[in-house]
């Protein structure tokens, strides 16, 4: 995701216009995993919430780690799967007064690479034997990380799954975990502990630096640093934590590291450098709809508008980033001032799924607003008679 205005809301757009409208594609980042070809699955990231539920507790990683998933992601695809899980799919009331469907529930949630246990009243998760079983299933898995945040350390705790072990959890609440697993050693005053296997947090904002330290273990310290710049977060590793981060991705190969080194010198407004990589990529596989697509981004922000079009029209038109190509190729035509050209691909793009309304939102883009069709009219269910 490249740090200037116009950049960073087209792809703000392209990210809610992907969900409003169910495209497989994911968000363009620049953070860069590597081309699609033999890249492994996304993790899973499973977010337990429950009644009474601490808001922040599950939205600041959830904010994260989506954020990271993308920035981590190859530019069509995520590098992670985030998504919530109940003890069943009916909604649950967080803090009182916010309702929340759940995606899945713990009969049916795919297997998680990563589990979330925000804080609240933990109880209605430790009090609950369906709800435990499925946690007691899921933490157990081979390479499996779980974090908590504030007193969602309380189940594990009571299960013995954090003996022998520092952890902390809400200032509020130390002494009454320590009484819960006398066997840990429960720490105050630290924003989180990392055992490996179980990361626990302080309470409230405090998951927001558990998460961001689980991406930087996860998915290198540059992906951490862009997600907590995009967050406007202030997130500051401590130095024995952050001498141990890999800067790169350590899950990339090859090619995905020569992908990342050269959005980052793109970041950098080394646009030559950047171009020059890039060009080395779609020229080793000529099909790569990844390197052709951060290859248009970089010639866009170059200002090469005409060469950015090009290597957009490289991306195959069947794919399901049709609808977002489209889109960056209508930017490219505004940019050059070509209003018919841009007024046709925007069409196109509205047309293949895109969001009308986030595509008019972009300052390239919003001044073609009464050139476009007119947007199908709602339907409007008839009155019973």
């Amino acid at each position: 995701m490249r740090k200037t205005a116009s950049i960073a809301l087209t792809l703000c757009a392209v990210a809610t216009a992907a969900v409003a409208s169910s495209a497989a594609a994911s968000p363009a980042s620049g953070g860069g995993a590597g081309a699609r070809a033999g890249a492994a699955k996304p993790a899973n990231v499973a977010i337990l919430i429950y009644e009474g539920t601490e808001i922040l507790d599950f939205a600041g990683p959830a904010e994260v780690l989506q954020a990271a998933g993308s920035f981590a992601g190859d530019g069509i695809h995520s590098a992670l799967n985030v998504y919530t899980v109940a003890r069943t799919h009916d909604p649950i009331l967080a803090q009182g007064f916010i309702k929340v469907v759940p995606q899945y529930s713990v009969a049916d949630a795919p297997r998680p690479d990563v589990i979330v246990i925000p804080g609240g009243q933990s109880s209605s998760v430790s009090e609950d034997e369906a709800t435990m079983k499925w946690l007691r299933g899921a933490v157990a898995g081979a390479g499996v990380t779980t974090l908590t945040v504030c007193t969602g350390a309380f189940p594990l705790a009571q299960e013995g799954l954090l003996d022998g072990k520092e952890i902390t959890t809400f200032y509020g609440a130390i002494q009454s975990l320590q009484k819960v697993a006398p066997k840990t050693r429960v720490k105050d005053g630290r924003r989180f502990i990392d055992n490996g296997k179980y990361i626990t947090t302080a309470g409230v904002s405090a998951g927001i630096d558990g998460s961001l330290h689980l991406v930087a273990r996860m998915l290198g310290r540059r992906v951490a640093d862009q997600t907590a710049r995009y967050m406007e977060y202030h997130w500051t590793p401590e130095p024995y934590l952050a001498v141990k981060y890999e800067y790169w991705n350590p899950s990339a190969d090859a090619r995905g590291r020569a992908l990342q080194q050269a959005n980052m010198a793109a970041d950098e407004k080394r646009w030559d450098e950047a171009v020059a990589g890039l060009r080395r990529l779609v020229a080793q596989r000529p099909h790569d709809d990844v390197a052709w697509l951060h290859l248009g981004y970089t010639l866009g922000e170059k200002g090469d508008h005409v060469a950015a079009i090009a290597a957009f029209q490289k991306v195959a038109a069947s794919g399901p980033q049709r609808a977002e190509v489209a889109f960056y190729i209508a930017r490219e035509y505004a940019a050059r001032r070509d209003e018919k050209n841009a007024v046709r691909y925007l069409t196109r793009a509205i047309a293949a799924g895109f969001s009308r309304e986030h595509a008019l939102h972009d300052p390239l883009l919003e001044k073609l607003r009464d050139k476009l069709p007119p947007a199908p009219a709602a339907s409007v269910p008839s009155a019973s008679r």
